[in-house]
């Protein structure tokens, strides 16, 4: 009985072992029991005494074994004040946000008089839009549910109090080791008097953690340690004080202008518990490394698949062919016709192709292989369907570029760079921050490729590579990478050019308007695949780049890995069967276009013009016709014309806005607006107040200038606004307030058509 008691004591303290670790939620900071807001925060709209998120990393365990599970349990606590009508609207909504299965949310009101009203969770339901940024969590991964809940009857002077819990089980396995990062900011929509943000972790696991910007660092909490002989549980936490509020401005990256944090638990332990590499958690202050950045994208350029075996075996055949018949002679002109042609058997692989095939999966990736997988599901023969916009895979587009560019004796780099947003190359921590695109070198100029969807015309410029820091990686020798600044486009680049030509009918009840709308650089990437929707560029495409299969091939047997697809047909023409529909389609959103630029009347046609895919400068141009109705309105004899409501929308600047800047000025990129209008006048009018049309406001951070003039029976009007740069500081936004306002104010003109 003794020895039963001894050995059930010894299993006791085992499990007392391996189950022992802090509780999260346990412990309520007395910056949480402040009532009173400090005076200088007496007029903001909410004040947030106090917000703590607590996440603590264990290891589950079978027997003396850890498992490849790591548990991870998120608790989120805030306490905030309600001082005004604005607040009360914009917190009767209770949002919160919950990971894996057994989320769950406690919610109370505390009123000015000290009474607690809990409110019942039970009626909670799923919310399906996007919620306001201070229910938002800094962690996002797996299981995520979004939901809300009505709070009745806020007072001014209410304060709420709310928390959230969540788990969720990472498996190693599947997941990998180093857990989502999170980068987040300490900024908040609303004062902050203390926030805190901690990180318990068990043994074996490291943090890379690195602040930005004057956020506060990290610390290592030992009194909320636990430490065993066996297993420990090391504290991690840091906090903030007395933090204004941040507002909402324009042109603006939030990690490069606030206190940020990036913070990531990896784990480093195996599977046995008594290895030496299973040590306390530790802070890993160390910067990206270079050498695991080269090894990690290097290869990229070197997978190998049938779909790019393909694309490379077809592109070298046309190459090959046009350089022999002299048709192609410089690098330069090697470099444009490879990207080309692999656009046209990638585009060819995909609207020619078979839609039961693996092609699909590997090109797209996207919405169109989940359709394929329901449609075999559910055993139905519906007519296949094709994507009217698709990109290529960045890893197959790598390879296959590289490799036929270098059949032709031409080196091609990748350009790994750290997106703008997210911060300087300096500022990178994690390899999951950084992309890559293609490089190529000639005497002319650096080009830089992404993997092309339908529409990307050579060496397009792509709104992402905008002034980015990163490195170059080489392929003709081994380690070969070097400092590389990325691309930077001019206002000259970038142009949005409108031309209308207005006439007014007998009736003067509306007004008739033909306009070509002209784009180039960025401008055009939001309209170029609508434009396009007819899929006429296909036929283009197919016939130009068309490979004459006739002659013998290798049939001799091939590795797996080297096998090819014969996907080229005899024929240069795509047969569409639904162009029509999709042609009326196209028609229909431009006018839903025009509809939300102005009051439509009526919208009477569309003509592609230039459909921007080829070319130096790959214009997309198009014309349309339409009515217009309440932009001209009779005064007596005369009538009254909103003309300045042509230039469509201006940027109208908030109060706020006009009186101070918070933050540096981060635009996506420089660009040109134009706008040429001419207007018919009619007969037995003339026009009045063509002052208000003349405008000349120029500095070194953007312009709009425009000018009026009656030439004959034509009233001649013409703008261009122009956005110089892609950054500025803070100081220099008075120049923008002086460009924007001007452009807004002729928004606002009108002139008045006098009957003579």
């Amino acid at each position: 009985m003794k020895t039963n008691l001894c050995v059930f004591v010894f299993l006791l303290a085992c499990v007392c072992v391996w189950s022992q670790q802090p509780t999260l939620g346990d412990k309520i900071e007395k910056e949480f029991d402040v009532t009173a807001v400090p005076d200088k925060w007496k007029n903001e709209s909410a004040v947030i005494i106090g917000q703590k998120t607590e996440y603590l990393f264990t290891r589950l365990a079978s027997g003396r074994k850890f498992t490849t599970i790591v548990r991870i349990k998120e608790y989120i606590h805030k306490r905030i004040k309600l001082q005004d009508k604005n607040a009360l609207e914009k917190f009767s909504t209770f949002y919160y946000v919950t990971m894996g299965r057994d989320g769950k949310a406690e919610y109370k009101v505390i009123k000015a008089d000290g009474k607690q009203i809990d409110i019942d969770m039970k009626s909670a339901i799923e919310e399906e839009k996007d919620i306001p940024s201070i229910y938002k969590p800094i962690y996002y991964k797996l299981g995520i549910k979004f939901l809300k809940i009505a709070i009745p009857d806020l007072e001014v002077g209410d304060i709420i109090d709310y928390n959230v819990r969540s788990t969720i089980d990472w498996d190693m396995r599947t997941e990998g080791i180093a857990f989502t990062p999170f980068i987040f900011s300490l900024a908040n929509n609303y004062p902050t008097l203390y926030q805190q943000y901690r990180f318990t972790l068990v043994d074996g696991m490291k943090v890379r953690f690195k602040a930005f910007n004057g956020a506060p660092n990290l610390k290592m909490d030992a009194k909320a340690s636990l430490f065993g002989d066996n297993l420990s549980y090391v504290a991690y936490y840091l906090q903030d004080k007395d933090r204004e509020k941040t507002i909402e401005e324009r042109w603006n990256y939030e990690l490069r202008n606030t206190p940020s944090i990036k913070f990531r638990v990896i784990m480093l332990a195996d599977n046995d518990p008594d290895s030496k590499a299973l040590g306390m958690a530790y802070v890993d202050r160390t910067f990206l490394d270079l050498g695991d950045m080269y090894r990690r994208f290097a290869g990229a350029a070197f997978y190998k698949t049938t779909t790019g075996n393909t694309l490379i075996a077809y592109t070298t055949e046309y190459i090959s062919k046009k350089r022999a018949d002299g048709v192609i002679k410089t690098d330069d002109d090697i470099i444009r016709e490879t990207y080309y042609c692999l656009r046209k058997v990638f585009l060819e692989m995909y609207y020619r192709g078979p839609v039961h095939s693996e092609l699909e999966k590997s090109m797209t990736g996207k919405k169109l292989y989940k359709k394929v997988l329901e449609k075999e599901k559910k055993e139905e023969t519906k007519k296949e369907e094709r994507e009217d916009e698709i990109r290529m895979n960045s890893v197959v587009f790598a390879s296959a570029f590289r490799a036929a560019l270098g059949v032709q004796g031409i080196p091609a780099e990748m350009f790994v760079y750290m997106p703008r947003k997210l911060g300087a190359w300096r500022d990178a921590l994690f390899l999951e921050e950084l992309d890559f695109v293609m490089k190529i070198k000639t005497r002319k100029r650096n080009y830089y490729f992404e993997a092309f969807n339908n529409f990307d015309a050579f060496a397009a410029p792509y709104e992402y590579l905008e002034g980015v820091e990163g490195y170059s990686i080489g392929y003709t020798e081994v380690n070969q990478y070097y400092r590389t600044p990325g691309p930077v486009t001019t206002f000259n680049d970038n142009l949005d050019k409108q031309e209308y030509t207005v006439s007014f009918p007998e009736s003067m009840d509306v007004i008739k308007v033909e306009r070509v709308s002209s784009y180039t650089g960025y401008d055009k990437g939001s309209r170029i695949g609508q434009a396009n929707l007819d899929r006429e560029y296909l036929n283009v495409d197919f016939q130009k780049y068309f490979v004459d299969q006739q002659k013998e091939k290798d049939k001799s047997k091939k590795k797996k890995e080297d096998e090819v697809m014969e996907i080229t047909s005899n024929t240069t023409k795509y047969e569409d069967p639904d162009k029509e529909d999709r042609k009326k389609k196209r028609t229909e959103l431009f006018e839903t276009d025009v509809k939300g630029e102005f009051d439509l009347d009526k919208y009477e046609g569309f003509e592609l013009v230039k459909d921007g895919r080829y070319g130096d400068s790959a214009i997309l141009q198009y014309k349309e016709k339409f009515t217009l109705k309440k932009l001209l309105s009779k005064a007596g004899r005369n009538y009254v014309f909103e003309a300045g409501k042509l230039i469509g929308g201006q940027i109208k600047l908030e109060q706020n806005e006009l009186a101070t800047r918070q933050s540096d000025i981060w635009l996506p990129f420089a660009r040109t607006i134009d706008n040429n209008i001419i207007i018919n006048i009619p007969a037995g009018y003339t026009v009045d107040g063509l002052q208000d049309l003349k405008f000349n406001v120029d500095n070194e951070s953007g312009s709009f200038v425009a000018d009026s003039k009656v030439e004959g029976d034509k009233l001649v009007i013409s703008t261009r606004k122009i956005y110089k740069k892609n950054f500025d500081k803070k100081e220099l936004w008075p120049n923008y307030i002086a460009f924007l306002e001007a452009a807004y104010k002729f928004s606002q003109a009108k002139i008045v058509l006098r009957k003579k």
